[in-house]
């Protein structure tokens, strides 16, 4: 054996060759671990008092009203009110299945093209994705639409906003509508 060979450690031939290391590494081990605890102890402790939400109910409410009738855009409502984005587009749009609207719309074809010909003039302009007409005025259009084969049909609730924000998604609708204080929800086209 030569001078710098790894049998000839202080340990000698007395112990197997992976003892010294094993030995090494529980020793490591055992302080990485409760180093890890520790963290881990501390971390949730700040992860508790950071998950208390800064918002409240009323808060809540006022963002999604904002939102619903084009005040603001989800960013703005989400920085305005402290409210996490996801936590308004949960509690407006649900949580899952949010293009299922689309379907309990139940819109054909052809009545799909009538809204984006009132909404985006597809005709003058084919590939024109962007509306500036507000949603009060869509969501009449289709209900007059829908209203042909079904007298009864109606949006109710958040159903109407539920549903323009799947369309908008579906057919790469970019709404350019900003219902601003003074206009009183009048139609800005």
């Amino acid at each position: 054996m030569t001078r710098f060979s790894r049998r000839s450690s202080s340990l000698g031939a007395a112990f197997p060759r992976g003892f010294q290391r094993e030995t090494r590494k529980k020793s490591r081990d055992r302080k990485s671990r409760k180093e890890i605890a520790d963290y881990f102890l501390a971390d949730y402790t700040t992860l508790l008092k950071l998950k208390a939400p800064t918002w409240t109910r009323h808060d809540l409410q006022e963002a999604i009203e904002a939102v619903v009738t084009q005040k603001m855009r989800f960013t703005q409502a989400s920085t305005k009110y402290g409210i996490p984005k996801g936590t308004l587009y949960d509690n407006i749009l649900g949580k899952s299945k949010r293009m299922m609207i689309l379907e309990e719309a139940g819109l054909d074809t052809g009545e799909e093209t009538a809204v984006l010909e009132f909404c985006c003039d597809i005709s003058v302009s084919p590939y024109n994705r962007r509306t500036k007409k507000s949603l009060n005025a869509i969501l009449n259009f289709v209900e007059q639409l829908r209203q042909k084969r079904d007298p009864g049909f109606v949006f109710a609730g958040l159903s109407g906003f539920r549903w323009w924000w799947a369309f908008c998604k579906k057919h790469s609708i970019v709404s350019l509508y900003f219902n601003d204080e003074n206009e009183n929800g009048a139609d800005s086209s």
